[in-house]
């Protein structure tokens, strides 16, 4: 097949089963997010590059080297979102939207970044993101790391733990960054050549390598707890306590600085011990980053799922629970119109029913089995004149249970009766 028909390395087509699961993890995570104050933003998937170059950070992994950037005909530099903050952040300042703070947003989407393609990772993804902006407490904090336990109970994940870490303020963070720049100075001939650049750009994102060499050498690193000032101190302690009181599992990882610049304070990671999956999500609390679009000087906590790594984790029969499905077929074409006015009365009834009107009625019948329909409500040239209709049971194998009459008005009734009730 020529390459232009083929779908482009590390994107993926959803359909069917997941699909569905995709559908399924959005609707519970709205449910979730609205019983917290939460509204929905979209924001477009194209945005000047300057929104990430600024808030993610030049030196990160995602701006160096994995964004999806352009040139538009305007000769504007264009970059694919790759993840979601610095969108919904642009978005609140452009649209003075700070006027209304404190406000809670949840995102949902594609993001894009140029990665190497592994299971539940792929250049085209998609995240569900909440950001809780202008409200700074560690009970926002715990408060946010709660929402994200809610929603993975909510689809049925129970299997998963918090790593939770503190970066401090400004005034603690730089001082931790002083004494890991003189440590990484000391070792600087173990770590990759990432990594000796980064000593000179951006130490901290050592500690974020996945490079063997560099994981050995951040083993004894210093770690951030011992540079806290007193206020970052009591600031973690309380949302670490608030954590314990509320049941939520969590492990301090002194070395968890996730992937992008902006993080202050809290930061976690939801992680998972399902093989080849591992972290579904995570993000922490941000202090400067509304400033920095031209806001005010407001901080912000907030944090998203890798949907399909959720999705993974998701069982098929949670999703896949059984509603009946109805088909009307008609014997001969002469009995389409009628057969077509049963379906739409079904369907204004909001009941699930398919019309199918290609081939004799063993074709129809066929195809009504491979749909997975369950009741078959067949109109041939004796029901059309007795204005009755015959019901055949799809998934029954006892013959003389197998098929029954009805009278045409009772359809509705008929269907809402066994849409309630299982077919076996």
């Amino acid at each position: 097949m020529s390459s232009a028909f083929r779908t482009v390395r590390g994107m993926k087509d959803l359909y069917d089963l997941d699909i569905i699961k995709y559908n399924y993890l959005i609707e519970r995570s709205i449910k979730v997010a609205m019983q917290h104050g939460y509204k929905i933003m979209e924001t477009p998937i194209l945005e000047y590059t300057e929104v990430f170059q600024r808030s993610i950070g030049d030196e990160t992994d995602v701006v160096s080297k994995e964004m999806y950037t352009f040139l538009d005909r305007g000769d504007e530099s264009v970059t694919l979102r790759p993840e979601g903050t610095a969108g919904i952040i642009r978005a609140i300042v452009t649209n003075n939207i700070t006027q209304s703070l404190p406000i809670k947003l949840m995102y949902y989407g594609p993001m894009f970044r140029y990665d190497r393609p592994q299971k539940g990772r792929y250049r085209q993804f998609h995240q569900i993101g909440f950001e809780n902006i202008g409200d700074k407490t560690p009970h926002v904090d715990a408060l946010t790391i709660l929402l994200a336990s809610d929603i993975l109970y909510a689809v049925g994940i129970f299997e998963f733990k918090m790593a939770i870490n503190t970066l401090g303020d400004e005034e603690s963070k730089s001082s931790y960054t002083k004494a890991v720049v003189k440590y990484f100075s000391r070792h600087e001939q173990k770590l990759s050549e990432d990594s000796k650049r980064r000593l000179k750009t951006n130490p901290l994102r050592i500690l974020d390598s996945k490079e063997a060499e560099d994981i050995e050498v951040c083993s004894m690193a210093p770690i951030m707890g011992d540079y806290l000032n007193k206020e970052s101190e009591a600031y973690f302690s309380k949302v670490c306590q608030i954590l314990e009181e509320h049941g939520v599992p969590y492990e301090v990882d002194n070395f968890l600085v996730r992937g992008l610049d902006y993080y202050t304070h809290t930061a976690f990671e939801i992680k998972t011990s399902a093989k080849n999956v591992g972290s579904v999500g995570g993000g922490g609390r941000y202090d400067n980053l509304v400033k920095m679009f031209g806001g005010p000087d407001v901080s912000g906590v907030g944090f998203a799922f890798g949907a399909e790594r959720v999705m993974s984790l998701i069982n098929d029969n949670a999703v896949l629970q059984k509603t009946t499905r109805f088909a009307v077929v008609s014997v001969s074409d002469s009995e389409n119109d009628i057969a077509f006015k049963i379906m739409r009365t079904l369907h204004n009834c909001s009941i699930l029913c398919e019309f199918i009107a290609s081939g004799n009625i063993g074709k129809k019948m066929k195809i009504a089995d491979r749909l997975g329909c369950d009741i078959v409500f067949i109109i041939g040239e004796r029901e059309k004149k007795d204005k009755t209709i015959t019901v055949k049971f799809m998934r029954i194998t006892d013959e003389k249970d197998k098929s029954t009459t009805i009278n045409m008005e009772e359809v509705t009734r008929f269907a809402k009766f066994h849409e309630e009730k299982t077919v076996t």
